[in-house]
Protein backbone atom coordinates (compact mmCIF):
# COMPACT_ATOMS: atom_id res chain seq x y z
CA UNK A 1 0.00 0.00 0.00
CA UNK A 2 3.07 2.99 1.24
CA UNK A 3 4.54 1.72 -2.81
CA UNK A 4 1.24 2.48 -4.45
CA UNK A 5 0.95 5.83 -2.43
CA UNK A 6 4.01 7.07 -2.81
CA UNK A 7 4.83 9.57 -5.27
CA UNK A 8 7.59 9.83 -8.04
CA UNK A 9 10.12 11.61 -7.65
CA UNK A 10 11.64 14.19 -10.08
CA UNK A 11 14.59 13.68 -11.81
CA UNK A 12 17.89 15.15 -10.62
CA UNK A 13 19.86 17.18 -13.36
CA UNK A 14 23.18 18.20 -12.64
CA UNK A 15 24.58 21.50 -13.37
CA UNK A 16 27.64 21.14 -15.81
CA UNK A 17 30.43 21.96 -14.62
CA UNK A 18 31.55 25.60 -16.23
CA UNK A 19 35.36 25.38 -17.28
CA UNK A 20 37.79 27.57 -15.45
CA UNK A 21 38.54 30.74 -17.09
CA UNK A 22 41.42 31.13 -18.77
CA UNK A 23 44.55 33.35 -17.83
CA UNK A 24 44.44 36.27 -19.54
CA UNK A 25 47.99 38.11 -19.79
CA UNK A 26 47.99 41.78 -19.21
CA UNK A 27 48.60 44.04 -21.97
CA UNK A 28 50.14 47.45 -21.13
CA UNK A 29 50.05 50.27 -23.54
CA UNK A 30 53.40 52.16 -23.92
CA UNK A 31 53.68 55.70 -24.07
CA UNK A 32 53.05 57.86 -27.34
CA UNK A 33 56.31 58.72 -29.55
CA UNK A 34 57.05 62.21 -29.27
CA UNK A 35 57.51 63.76 -32.84
CA UNK A 36 61.38 64.40 -32.92
CA UNK A 37 61.78 60.43 -32.39
CA UNK A 38 59.19 59.77 -34.96
CA UNK A 39 60.99 61.80 -37.47
CA UNK A 40 63.88 60.42 -36.63
CA UNK A 41 63.09 56.68 -36.83
CA UNK A 42 60.93 57.33 -40.37
CA UNK A 43 63.91 58.93 -42.19
CA UNK A 44 66.37 56.07 -40.17
CA UNK A 45 63.55 53.32 -41.47
CA UNK A 46 63.75 54.96 -45.13
CA UNK A 47 63.92 52.45 -47.32
CA UNK A 48 62.17 49.64 -44.55
CA UNK A 49 58.25 48.58 -45.85
CA UNK A 50 58.47 45.94 -43.59
CA UNK A 51 57.44 45.92 -39.77
CA UNK A 52 54.99 47.68 -37.45
CA UNK A 53 54.81 51.23 -36.77
CA UNK A 54 52.35 52.71 -34.48
CA UNK A 55 49.91 55.79 -35.12
CA UNK A 56 52.22 58.13 -33.53
CA UNK A 57 55.12 57.30 -35.52
CA UNK A 58 53.15 57.89 -39.16
CA UNK A 59 51.09 60.64 -38.08
CA UNK A 60 54.11 63.15 -36.45
CA UNK A 61 56.10 62.47 -39.64
CA UNK A 62 53.02 63.01 -42.33
CA UNK A 63 52.65 66.24 -39.88
CA UNK A 64 56.17 67.45 -40.40
CA UNK A 65 55.95 66.78 -44.09
CA UNK A 66 53.03 68.80 -44.35
CA UNK A 67 54.07 71.24 -41.99
CA UNK A 68 57.75 72.13 -44.03
CA UNK A 69 56.10 71.32 -47.46
CA UNK A 70 53.64 74.31 -46.26
CA UNK A 71 56.22 76.78 -45.15
CA UNK A 72 58.57 76.23 -48.31
CA UNK A 73 55.79 76.34 -50.72
CA UNK A 74 54.74 79.92 -49.55
CA UNK A 75 58.44 81.18 -49.52
CA UNK A 76 58.65 79.67 -52.73
CA UNK A 77 56.41 82.01 -54.45
CA UNK A 78 58.36 84.77 -53.43
CA UNK A 79 61.84 83.30 -53.84
CA UNK A 80 62.31 81.07 -57.09
CA UNK A 81 64.88 79.38 -55.63
CA UNK A 82 62.54 78.04 -52.69
CA UNK A 83 60.77 76.46 -55.01
CA UNK A 84 63.14 73.64 -55.98
CA UNK A 85 64.04 73.27 -52.50
CA UNK A 86 60.37 73.06 -52.11
CA UNK A 87 60.15 70.21 -55.19
CA UNK A 88 63.23 69.06 -53.73
CA UNK A 89 62.13 68.38 -50.30
CA UNK A 90 59.32 66.90 -51.64
CA UNK A 91 61.13 63.84 -53.75
CA UNK A 92 63.25 63.00 -50.57
CA UNK A 93 59.87 62.29 -48.65
CA UNK A 94 57.50 60.33 -50.95
CA UNK A 95 59.65 57.03 -49.80
CA UNK A 96 60.13 57.30 -46.18
CA UNK A 97 56.20 58.44 -46.01
CA UNK A 98 54.88 55.45 -48.26
CA UNK A 99 57.35 53.23 -46.24
CA UNK A 100 55.77 54.59 -43.18
CA UNK A 101 52.86 54.10 -44.29
CA UNK A 102 53.34 50.34 -44.88
CA UNK A 103 54.57 49.83 -42.26
CA UNK A 104 51.44 51.66 -39.96
CA UNK A 105 49.20 49.56 -42.42
CA UNK A 106 50.87 46.37 -41.13
CA UNK A 107 50.03 47.45 -37.58
CA UNK A 108 46.32 47.89 -38.22
CA UNK A 109 46.44 44.43 -39.20
CA UNK A 110 45.90 45.37 -43.37
CA UNK A 111 48.10 44.73 -46.34
CA UNK A 112 51.28 46.81 -47.58
CA UNK A 113 50.08 46.01 -51.27
CA UNK A 114 48.01 48.93 -50.41
CA UNK A 115 51.03 51.41 -50.50
CA UNK A 116 51.69 49.33 -53.75
CA UNK A 117 48.79 50.15 -55.35
CA UNK A 118 48.69 54.07 -54.22
CA UNK A 119 52.47 54.36 -55.63
CA UNK A 120 51.31 52.73 -58.87
CA UNK A 121 48.52 55.51 -59.14
CA UNK A 122 50.72 58.55 -58.25
CA UNK A 123 53.14 57.27 -60.68
CA UNK A 124 50.15 57.08 -63.16
CA UNK A 125 49.40 60.40 -62.38
CA UNK A 126 52.81 62.07 -62.59
CA UNK A 127 53.68 59.89 -65.71
CA UNK A 128 50.80 60.61 -67.82
CA UNK A 129 51.42 64.36 -66.95
CA UNK A 130 54.32 64.93 -68.36
CA UNK A 131 53.85 62.78 -71.49
CA UNK A 132 50.85 65.40 -71.69
CA UNK A 133 52.43 68.33 -71.43
CA UNK A 134 55.87 67.55 -73.18
CA UNK A 135 58.40 70.02 -73.32
CA UNK A 136 56.07 72.39 -71.12
CA UNK A 137 56.91 70.52 -68.18
CA UNK A 138 59.83 72.66 -67.02
CA UNK A 139 58.26 75.62 -67.39
CA UNK A 140 54.98 74.95 -65.57
CA UNK A 141 57.23 73.00 -62.72
CA UNK A 142 58.89 76.62 -62.23
CA UNK A 143 56.00 79.20 -62.39
CA UNK A 144 56.65 80.63 -59.28
CA UNK A 145 53.75 84.33 -60.14
CA UNK A 146 50.66 84.85 -60.93
CA UNK A 147 50.97 86.00 -64.83
CA UNK A 148 53.10 83.51 -65.74
CA UNK A 149 50.74 80.89 -63.90
CA UNK A 150 47.76 82.11 -66.01
CA UNK A 151 49.64 81.48 -69.56
CA UNK A 152 51.17 78.08 -68.45
CA UNK A 153 47.07 77.23 -67.68
CA UNK A 154 46.04 77.94 -71.10
CA UNK A 155 48.63 76.14 -72.38
CA UNK A 156 47.81 73.00 -69.87
CA UNK A 157 44.78 73.68 -71.41
CA UNK A 158 45.81 72.70 -74.69
CA UNK A 159 47.45 70.18 -74.21
CA UNK A 160 44.66 68.55 -72.63
CA UNK A 161 42.52 69.26 -75.94
CA UNK A 162 45.30 67.69 -77.62
CA UNK A 163 45.79 64.25 -75.85
CA UNK A 164 42.80 63.40 -74.70
CA UNK A 165 43.63 59.76 -74.32
CA UNK A 166 46.40 61.20 -71.97
CA UNK A 167 44.13 63.56 -70.37
CA UNK A 168 41.89 60.65 -69.56
CA UNK A 169 44.32 58.76 -67.81
CA UNK A 170 45.88 61.39 -65.92
CA UNK A 171 42.25 62.37 -64.71
CA UNK A 172 41.48 58.59 -63.62
CA UNK A 173 44.37 58.46 -61.56
CA UNK A 174 43.84 61.23 -60.08
CA UNK A 175 40.33 60.41 -58.83
CA UNK A 176 41.43 57.24 -58.25
CA UNK A 177 44.45 58.50 -56.07
CA UNK A 178 42.09 60.87 -54.05
CA UNK A 179 39.59 57.99 -52.93
CA UNK A 180 42.51 55.50 -52.02
CA UNK A 181 43.93 58.07 -50.48
CA UNK A 182 40.69 58.73 -48.16
CA UNK A 183 40.79 54.77 -47.49
CA UNK A 184 44.33 54.92 -46.79
CA UNK A 185 44.10 57.89 -43.63
CA UNK A 186 41.14 55.49 -42.73
CA UNK A 187 43.23 52.73 -42.11
CA UNK A 188 45.95 54.75 -40.88
CA UNK A 189 43.47 55.79 -38.14
CA UNK A 190 42.99 52.91 -36.81
CA UNK A 191 44.95 51.14 -33.72
CA UNK A 192 47.56 48.96 -33.34
CA UNK A 193 46.48 45.37 -33.23
CA UNK A 194 47.17 43.73 -29.78
CA UNK A 195 49.84 40.93 -30.21
CA UNK A 196 52.43 39.77 -32.58
CA UNK A 197 51.04 39.27 -36.54
CA UNK A 198 53.28 37.96 -39.17
CA UNK A 199 55.38 41.58 -39.57
CA UNK A 200 56.30 41.10 -36.10
CA UNK A 201 55.30 41.85 -32.36
CA UNK A 202 52.87 44.99 -32.06
CA UNK A 203 55.03 48.47 -31.10
CA UNK A 204 52.15 49.49 -28.49
CA UNK A 205 51.17 46.97 -26.46
CA UNK A 206 53.37 45.14 -24.31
Amino acid sequence: MEQQNQQPQPPVFKMPQQPAPQFQPRVTASPMMDPITAVKTCFRKYFDFKGRARRSEFWWFALFGLLVSTVLSFFGLMVPAIAYVSSIFTLVMIIPLLAALCRRLHDAGHSGLWVALMALLIGGYFGSFIAMVGSNFTELASTTNVEDAMAMSQELVNSVQSSPALATVWVVCAFATLLLGIVLIVFACIDSKWGENKHGPSPKYK
